[in-house]
C-alpha cells in the first residue's frame, strides 16, 4: 500500500510543483453574448480562466449600468489541464453606452486582467397597447378604427438589430415565428457580413425543438454566437433565441442565405408541470416555422490601384508582424521566419504570402495556417505564414520589410501594412563535413564561384571489426529508461485496474438486468445504471433536456442522444401511464434499449 502511495506522489509532485510555481502562468479572458441590446434583454458575461485547478474567484469591476442577478461556474480538467468558466447574468438599468471594465484575478504573485468591453443599451417602446374593442361591444355609430402602427426600432440602433427588431414587429400577431436579416446586403468578395436568425415565441413548447441552420449559396458561413432576448410587440411579451453567423462572398454575383427552421411541439396547458409537459407530446403534431430568405449581391473589389501585395483581404483594422527564431547563425543553418496577420472577418479564403528572392538567403516555399475566433458577437481571424531561410555566406544580412495589402470598403481604397526589417548575423560555418567552405567568402558577388564539392566519397574496410552482442547492448543506455517508464505505466494501470473491472462488472449487470426486465421500471433502471457508469450522467430527478445536454457534453454523438430522448420518453410514458403505446410493450422497449447501449458502445466514448 505504502509503495503505491509513494508511486502516486512521485508522479503527481512534479505537476503540483508546476502548478504551485505557475511556471507558464495562466490566461483569463472575458466575453459577452452580445454588445448591443435593449432594456428588455439579458446580458451574459463569461469569464474563462485557463491554467489553474485552484479554487479561484475573479473580481468583477464596478458596473452601475447593470444588475447582476445570477452567477454560475464550472470546471473541466483534461490531462491535468484545468479550465474554469464563470457566467454572470445581468440586466441593464438604463439605456446608453457603457463599458464593462477589466475583470481582475489575484493568483500567486500576479494580478491578471481582462480587456474592457464596450456595450450599447437601446431604449425600446415596451408600453402595452390598448386592445381595440371587439365588434360585439362596438356601437353602430362607431367609425372603423385603423390598425395600430407597427413599433419601430430606435433609429440609432445598428442595422442588423434594427432590421431584426422591425421584422419581428411585423409578425407580432403569431405565437411562433422566425426572422432573419444581414447587416450588409452588398458586401465585397471576402468581406464579412453578419447574418442574424431569431426564433420568437410567446407560449411554451416542449424541450426537444430541433433547429436547422440556413443553407447558403456562393457564401462562406461560420457560426459566431448564440444568445437570448426579449421584445414586446403590440403589448405582448416575446422571448427569442438568436444565432449569428459570419458570411462572406466567394465570387462576384448573386448569393443567398436560405431559410432556417425550428421544429417544435407547443405545450397546450400552461399549468402542466415540467414532467407532464415533457410527455404531453403523445398525440400532438409537430409544427415548423421558417425564417425568410436573405438575398445578397457580392461585389468585386476594384482593379484600379490594386497592389501586387493584395491577397484578397477586405475589411479594416488588420495588423502584421514578422519574427525569426534566431538572429545569429552560421552559414548553412536554417532560420525559421514567421509572419502573423490578424484582423476582422475571415482570412481563410485569402491567398498565401509570396516572398521574392532575398540577397544572401536561399528561400523555401511558404506554408500557411489560418483560423477564426468569435469575440463578443464578431469574428476575428488570423493567418500565419512560415518559411525557411538558409544563409549561404557569412556576413550581415537583412530580411526586408514585407508588404501585405487589404481593401478598406469604408474608404473605398487599398491599404498596405508592412513588417519591420530583421537583421541576421551570419558567421562562417564551423562544420567541416558539409563539403562547402561557407566562411571562405564574405559576399556572394555578381558572378559564380566554386565553393567546394557537394559529394564526398566514403571508404569502408572490407571486413570491419564487429562488436559482440553484449557490448552492443551495454551501449544502449536508453533501454534502461524505457524499462523504468514501463514499470511506472504498469504501476498506474495496476492502481486503475480495480476501478476498471468494477465498471465493467456494473455495465454487464445493467445489460443482464435489461435482458431479464419484466417491467418498464426495470428498463428505466438499466438505462440509468448504464448512463451513470459509461458517461457519468445521473438521471435521477433530472429533466430530459438536462440529461441530453450532459450526454452531449460528455461526448455522446448527436444521433444517439436523439434516440435516447425518444426511448426515454416512451419508457417514462409507459411507466407513469401504463398503456400500450403503438403496440410497444416491455419486450420491445427492452430490445430498443439494448440496441441503444450497443450503439453507444460503438459510437460513444468512456
Amino acid at each position: 500500500m505504502w509503495k503505491r502511495i509513494l508511486l502516486i506522489l512521485c508522479l503527481l509532485c512534479p505537476m503540483a510543483l508546476h502548478a504551485a510555481l505557475d511556471l507558464n502562468g495562466i490566461t483569463m479572458t472575458a466575453s459577452v453574448n452580445k454588445t448591443t441590446l435593449t432594456m428588455e434583454d439579458e446580458l451574459i458575461l463569461t469569464v474563462t480562466v485557463d491554467g489553474t485547478a485552484s479554487n479561484i474567484s475573479p473580481q468583477l469591476p464596478s458596473m452601475p449600468a447593470f444588475n447582476v442577478y445570477a452567477r454560475s461556474s464550472s470546471k473541466q480538467i483534461n490531462n491535468f489541464h484545468a479550465v474554469t468558466t464563470f457566467e454572470y447574468v445581468m440586466l441593464p438599468r438604463f439605456p446608453g453606452k457603457t463599458t464593462i471594465g477589466p475583470v481582475t484575478l489575484s493568483y500567486g504573485n500576479k494580478i491578471y486582467k481582462t480587456d474592457p468591453i464596450d456595450i450599447t443599451v437601446f431604449r425600446t417602446n415596451t408600453a402595452a397597447k390598448q386592445p381595440a374593442r371587439s365588434a360585439k361591444n362596438a356601437t353602430p355609430s362607431a367609425s372603423p378604427k385603423t390598425a395600430a402602427p407597427i413599433e419601430q426600432a430606435p433609429a440609432d440602433m445598428p442595422p442588423l438589430e434594427r432590421d431584426l427588431y422591425n421584422a419581428a414587429a411585423r409578425n407580432g400577431d403569431k405565437d411562433f415565428f422566425m426572422v432573419a436579416a444581414v447587416d450588409n446586403n452588398s458586401p465585397y468578395v471576402n468581406q464579412t457580413a453578419t447574418l442574424g436568425v431569431r426564433f420568437y415565441y410567446t407560449r411554451p413548447f416542449l424541450d426537444n425543438a430541433p433547429y436547422t441552420p440556413p443553407s447558403i449559396s456562393n457564401l462562406f458561413m461560420e457560426e459566431i454566437s448564440t444568445s437570448e432576448g426579449r421584445q414586446t410587440i403590440g403589448g405582448k411579451a416575446y422571448l427569442y433565441m438568436e444565432k449569428r453567423y459570419a458570411v462572406s462572398g466567394v465570387t462576384p454575383g448573386k448569393a443567398q442565405a436560405g431559410a432556417a427552421s425550428v421544429r417544435y411541439i407547443p405545450a397546450t396547458n400552461l399549468r402542466l408541470s415540467m414532467f407532464d409537459r415533457m410527455f404531453a407530446a403523445v398525440g400532438q403534431e409537430e409544427e415548423t416555422v421558417s425564417s425568410n430568405v436573405v438575398p445578397l449581391t457580392i461585389r468585386a473589389v476594384p482593379e484600379a490601384g490594386k497592389p501586387k501585395s493584395f491577397y484578397g483581404a477586405v475589411g479594416k483594422g488588420y495588423t502584421i508582424s514578422a519574427s525569426a527564431d534566431r538572429t545569429s547563425v552560421e552559414a548553412g543553418e536554417a532560420v525559421n521566419l514567421t509572419v502573423n496577420v490578424n484582423g476582422p472577418g475571415n482570412l481563410k479564403p485569402t491567398s498565401d504570402l509570396k516572398l521574392s528572392n532575398m540577397t544572401g538567403f536561399k528561400v523555401y516555399d511558404v506554408v500557411s495556417n489560418s483560423g477564426t475566433v468569435p469575440a463578443n458577437g464578431a469574428l476575428k481571424s488570423y493567418k500565419i505564414f512560415k518559411t525557411v531561410l538558409v544563409p549561404v555566406s557569412s556576413g550581415t544580412y537583412t530580411i526586408p520589410a514585407l508588404d501585405w495589402s487589404y481593401f478598406d470598403p469604408q474608404a473605398g481604397a487599398y491599404r498596405t501594412i508592412r513588417t519591420k526589417p530583421i537583421s541576421i548575423e551570419v558567421s562562417p560555418s564551423t562544420k567541416a563535413d558539409t563539403g562547402f567552405d561557407f566562411g571562405a567568402h564574405s559576399d556572394l558577388g555578381g558572378g559564380f564561384r566554386q565553393l567546394g564539392q557537394d559529394i564526398r566519397y566514403l571508404k569502408a574496410d572490407i571486413a570491419p571489426e564487429q562488436d559482440s552482442l553484449l557490448s552492443t547492448l551495454a551501449r544502449w543506455n536508453f533501454l534502461t529508461y524505457i524499462f523504468v517508464a514501463l514499470l511506472a505505466v504498469c504501476a498506474v494501470f495496476a492502481l486503475l485496474d480495480k476501478k476498471t473491472l468494477a465498471g465493467k462488472r456494473a455495465l454487464a449487470k445493467a445489460r443482464a438486468q435489461l435482458k431479464n426486465a419484466e417491467s418498464e421500471e426495470a428498463v428505466a433502471d438499466a438505462l440509468s445504471v448504464y448512463l451513470a457508469i459509461r458517461y457519468g450522467v445521473h438521471t435521477a430527478s433530472l429533466p430530459l433536456r438536462n440529461i441530453s445536454a450532459a450526454l452531449k457534453k460528455r461526448g455522446c454523438p448527436e444521433p444517439l442522444v436523439k434516440r435516447f430522448e425518444t426511448l426515454w420518453q416512451r419508457v417514462d410514458a409507459a411507466r407513469f401511464a401504463p398503456v400500450d403505446l403503438q403496440g410497444e410493450g416491455t419486450a420491445e422497449l427492452s430490445r430498443q434499449a439494448a440496441e441503444l447501449m450497443k450503439d453507444m458502445d460503438k459510437g460513444g466514448r468512456l
